[in-house]
């Protein structure tokens, strides 16, 4: 996503347009580095959000109402001391590059005014947000620091700007010379060059600049993306591929980018941010809060497997006792030329066409003894091969749960669902807490999250997301003569169409297989096949969520987030 100087500089303009001679209202931290405004501009409240962290930089005004942390972070207190109160004068970009200058005005301890600095560096990794005074001396940053390598950020120092060894879009001599690669039919990848040489853009960007060439001169190409917003095209969009996700925000639909997918326009570039990063924001927030749930899970995945690789060995050993029990039945025909001390014996093999065979023997061992350790061997092997068949099924068992598991994790979405499913996994696993009942006082139910529900063409339908939601769906909910939904040879949820018996429009079947496929295993995939039956020929197993099922239908579908 161009996340680079020619978007920021757009950005600039809009939120310079929009903040200018508003009031801070209210500052708040919902984490260590993460900063959200509240602006009063215009008799408008806007939340201005900044964020430093790795992977999701950025700055915009966003819709949402952040809360701070319990404890406000030094960092939080200092802004609220300098710039509480404050009115933004401007927004601007510093030394053209992907560097937020927000100056505010605010009254310090002796009530004169003063002018401060808030600086937002979306650079990647090396990202920060900095206060400093009017001329520009730090008074203090999220990420500090002390290097003999690069700049230092420490409070009290001056604010030096990060070393730029690349030309402007502006700097129309070094542009110049880049002309020869756009109409040089030999250099196959321009955009690099371009990348090489000019400061502040992305891959994106590049190639648009490529593009842009094609009908005019490099120079003109290269003054549309430094002044974009002034771009008869420029639309805010946000870039969603063939696949239907979203891939980046862009200032325009890019010409480079025309037939490679779909572009969603928005009100302006805050817009198109917020919403692209609100589903990868969402995505990383899941994996922090289920990444101790997720491991659990791997870790007793891979005890069954390989309790399961170690049982499939011991069967196929196993499948010698009965060449055990011949080579026994061979020397108890042949005891009486068994002598003991003897090392082996050679002797005819009538299980194979009386060919000789050399059976090894215990010379310390007495003739009846030798053959009575084969038939003990030929007893311990036939036994041991019952209980690993035995194991063996409750195993795949396991495993096969445990995977209902991992496909639970991915369908939830909340913190309650995330907990129901850790309780599950505790209890699977015997670590589930044994509390001591007291008569008197009645035992506390867990409350269930709720299956998916919703009513379609008159029908009311449900889909569980976890195996505790595909238990109620499936045997509380539904009766008999309810319609049962589930992916075929995968991992997923149950639906239900209440029909009562009723005959179900194909329609209305496929719109709900649609959505129990997409919350299966199978979601990536173009196809998947969905049975359906009546409920009273499910049947449930010991385990939540696994169950068998007969006289069931199969439907071809793609999977669709329809509810």
């Amino acid at each position: 996503m161009p996340n680079d100087f020619v978007t920021l500089k757009a950005l600039a303009n809009e939120l310079d347009a929009t903040l200018v001679h508003g009031r801070i209202d209210k500052i708040t931290m919902p984490s260590e580095e993460e900063v959200a405004l509240v602006v009063r501009a215009n008799s408008t409240n806007y939340c201005l959000y900044a964020s430093c962290r790795a992977g999701s930089t950025r700055l915009h005004l966003s819709t949402k109402k952040y809360a701070g942390l319990p404890v406000a972070p030094n960092f939080c207190m200092l802004l609220r001391k300098y710039l509480y109160g404050g009115v933004i004068k401007s927004i601007n970009l510093l030394n053209n590059d992907r560097i937020f200058d927000v100056t505010a005005v605010a009254k310090n301890e002796l009530n004169d005014e003063s002018e401060y600095h808030l600086i937002i560096e979306i650079m990647g990794g090396a990202s920060n947000i900095i206060l400093t005074e009017g001329n520009y001396k730090i008074i203090d940053a999220i990420k500090r620091v002390i290097s003999e390598k690069s700049r230092v950020i420490i409070p009290k120092f001056d604010y030096s700007l990060p070393y730029r060894n690349k030309a402007l879009l502006d700097d129309y001599d070094n542009i110049s010379r880049l002309d020869s690669l756009i109409s040089d039919t030999a250099c196959v990848e321009p955009e690099k060059e371009i990348l090489a040489t000019l400061n502040g853009l992305s891959k994106e960007s590049a190639k648009e600049i490529v593009a842009l060439a094609k009908t005019m001169t490099l120079e003109d190409a290269c003054s549309i993306m430094n002044n974009v917003i002034f771009y008869e095209k420029y639309s805010p969009s946000i870039f969603i591929d063939a696949n239907g996700t979203p891939k980046g925000f862009y200032t325009y639909p890019y010409v480079s980018l025309d037939g490679k997918g779909e572009w969603k326009p928005t009100k302006n570039l805050s817009e198109s941010i917020e919403q692209f990063y609100a589903e990868s924001v969402s995505k990383e927030k899941k994996q922090r809060d289920t990444k101790a749930l997720r491991l659990a899970v791997k870790r007793a995945k891979q005890k069954f497997e390989k309790k399961r690789d170690d049982t499939y060995k011991k069967l196929e050993e196993c499948k010698e006792k009965e060449r055990i029990r011949e080579l026994g039945e061979l020397l108890k025909c042949n005891l009486y030329r068994i002598e003991k001390g003897m090392k082996s014996l050679e002797c005819e093999d009538y299980y194979n066409d009386s060919t000789p065979i050399v059976i090894k023997l215990d010379e310390t061992l007495s003739p009846n003894q030798n053959v009575e350790k084969y038939f003990k061997k030929y007893y311990k092997m036939k036994g041991a091969e019952t209980f690993a068949l035995k194991d063996i099924e409750e195993i795949l068992r396991s495993i096969e749960y445990l995977s209902t598991i991992e496909v639970s994790i991915e369908n939830s979405t909340t913190e309650e669902e995330y907990k129901e499913i850790e309780k599950e996994l505790d209890v699977f696993l015997g670590k589930g807490k044994k509390t001591p009942i007291n008569p008197k006082k009645k035992p506390k139910i867990d409350k269930k999250t709720p299956p998916l529900s919703i009513v379609y063409e008159d029908y009311k339908i449900y889909v569980g997301r976890n195996n505790q939601q595909n238990d109620e769906v499936t045997f509380s909910i539904a009766n008999g003569g309810d319609l049962w939904l589930h992916a075929k040879n995968y991992h997923g949820s149950h639906g239900i169409i209440l029909a009562k018996n009723a005959e179900v429009p194909a329609h209305v079947i496929r719109y709900v297989a649609e959505c129990v496929a997409y919350y299966s295993t199978g979601r990536e995939s173009s196809k998947v096949e969905v049975d359906y039956t009546q409920r009273k020929f499910v049947k449930k197993l010991n385990r939540p969520g696994l169950v068998t099922y007969t006289n069931n239908k199969t439907m071809v579908v793609e999977p669709k987030q329809n509810f």
